[in-house]
């Protein structure tokens, strides 16, 4: 009788113990961080399939030079929009993660917006001025087009200031479909206009940056902004932004403007055409850093209330990169050499090389999500100065040495010590 009572306990402890299994798990399964992660890493995928598909679409049509002058062209566009955002927009994405009142939010959207409206003025002008001497640096007739376009820059800026925004308010959804909406609405566009004429490179670049424009209009209106307040809104910004923001941007100064120079760099050592096979390698290798990253835009918001990152998110990231690494190590040679025309395979090597690179960047823009919740603007900065230091290094030295081989080089040395920098600081700020 006695074992038949011990059993009956045990056999209730068992279920209960399943259901509470069960409604973890489901509860795990509907919360809405589980959701965002999971719309990130749906957009991610996409984004590596849009990314192959595009890349196919340009190289096939068209071909070495003009490719290479177009991918020139946007570095040196993304360039001038990361030299002139001065931190505000890093500064409103932590803003907005801190804020609770709906109302004062929307009015943080509208500052933001209206300082990315300021930013694209000088971008333009700046960019305008440059036109008239890019020719006698890099490749002449590339001075002509940068003032025809010139009206479009804007893009740049506030695709910068829409991301930060909605990361900072946790609109990862409308977030994941901002990132790829205008590459989707490129691609229809640059299949049905190849159809009717043949493509250059005036109209490749009118239909990537006016699809753009399109998608970044409708995802402002999207946002509500608030106008009203702008003065008090204005200045909070801007008191936030020599506190944190501004340290972020030296950082990023030193760091992304670095990286962004480096195919800049590649097109004065070289040419324009070896500037178009490493822009391909980076963009085949990039959507590696797109998973541990999604973990930290997700939870972003959740980190500025948290004391350190939750060790399933880090072990969650390393299961699923290093899958998607193997994956990309046994197959990119095939997919590079079935679908590229022939003259692209130079591209092979530098991929190999630089998805080592971008593996180690994402896992140290992972950590760099935490420590920007927290404030630690004069840190990231640091860190930065030392991954800018070794990528201007590597493209003064390895570039005129190896050419597009010595950029992918310089990109994995500078993303293992981009992610040791910034693991060291989380350690000194894990409570």
């Amino acid at each position: 009788m006695h074992r038949l009572v011990q059993l009956a306990k045990n056999l209730e402890v068992t279920t209960l113990f399943k259901k509470d299994l069960t409604q973890n798990l489901a509860r795990l399964l509907y919360r809405k961080e589980t959701g965002q992660v999971a719309a990130l890493y749906v957009s991610s995928f996409a984004g590596i399939a849009l990314g192959f598909v595009v890349s196919i679409v340009n190289t096939r049509l068209l071909g070495p030079q003009w490719y290479g002058d177009f991918k020139f062209l946007v570095n040196l566009f993304t360039l001038g929009a990361t030299v002139t955002t001065f931190g505000f927009f890093s500064t409103g994405s932590r803003l907005l993660a801190k804020c609770k009142n709906e109302h004062i939010r929307g009015e943080l959207v509208g500052g933001l917006l209206t300082i990315a409206s300021l930013i694209s003025l000088l971008l333009i002008v700046v960019l305008f001025v440059f036109s008239f001497f890019v020719d006698d640096l890099f490749h002449p007739g590339l001075g002509k087009i940068i003032r025809l376009f010139s009206p479009l820059l804007f893009i740049f800026p506030f695709k910068t200031c829409l991301e930060n925004i909605m990361q900072g308010s946790n609109h990862i959804f409308q977030l994941a479909i901002f990132q790829r909406a205008s590459q989707a609405l490129y691609l229809i566009g640059v299949l049905t206009v190849s159809y009717l004429i043949p493509l250059s490179l005036t109209i490749c670049l009118t239909l990537q940056l006016g699809f753009a424009a399109l998608v970044i209009l409708v995802m402002s209106l999207s946002l509500k902004p608030a106008l009203n307040r702008m003065g008090p809104i204005l200045s909070q910004i801007y008191t936030e932004n020599r506190i944190y923001g501004f340290h972020v941007y030296v950082g990023v100064f030193a760091n992304v403007a670095t990286a962004m120079l480096m195919g800049l760099l590649v097109g004065y050592f070289v040419n324009t055409i070896a500037v178009g096979f490493y822009s391909l390698a980076l963009t085949v290798t990039m959507p590696l850093s797109f998973i541990p990253s999604a973990f930290g835009t997700t939870l972003f918001k959740t980190f500025a209330n948290r004391t350190c990152i939750p060790k399933t998110a880090f072990l969650a990231a390393i299961v699923l990169t290093a899958c998607a690494l193997t994956a990309f190590l046994l197959l990119i040679d095939t997919i590079v050499t079935l679908v590229y025309p022939p003259e692209f395979s130079e591209v092979i090597p530098l991929a190999y090389v630089m998805a080592i690179g971008m593996v180690l960047h994402g896992f140290g823009d992972f950590v760099n999500r935490f420590l920007g919740a927290h404030g630690k603007g004069k840190e990231l900065r640091n860190g930065a100065f030392v991954v800018g230091a070794f990528l201007i290094a590597g493209s003064f030295t390895l570039i005129p040495a190896y050419g597009a081989l010595g950029a992918a080089l310089t990109k994995v040395f500078a993303g293992g010590m981009y992610c040791a920098i910034m693991c060291y600081y989380y350690r000194k700020t894990e409570i």
